[in-house]
């Protein structure tokens, strides 16, 4: 499976690799953090968008986005994205902490 976000990120941090200085490394160690926070966000976004499906599908009228396979698609897609680049934030910013150790 190809990981864009990923790979790129990967091949960036190979060729900045020797022109990074400890400030620079301390600096990228911050993406460790944030996608923490990132993965916490998505994690109540897709909370409620399940709370949404579940109530849309107890309902005699339904007015939900996620009808059909199209759009429930287009969901999964944007949110393996999101998680792919949280994973190249985390990887970054776990490089990056033992750069400096």
């Amino acid at each position: 499976m190809r990981r864009p976000i990923y790979e790129s990120m990967h091949l960036l941090m190979q060729r900045a690799h020797d022109q990074l200085t400890p400030a620079d490394w301390f600096q990228l160690t911050d993406l460790a953090d944030a996608a923490a926070s990132e993965a916490l966000r998505l994690a109540e976004v897709t909370q409620s968008i399940g709370c949404l499906v579940s109530e849309d599908g107890q309902s005699s009228t339904r007015f939900g986005s996620f009808q059909n396979s199209e759009d429930v698609f287009g969901l999964l897609c944007a949110l393996s994205h999101s998680l792919e680049t949280i994973g190249a934030m985390a990887e970054v910013g776990s490089y990056a902490a033992s750069q400096l150790i």
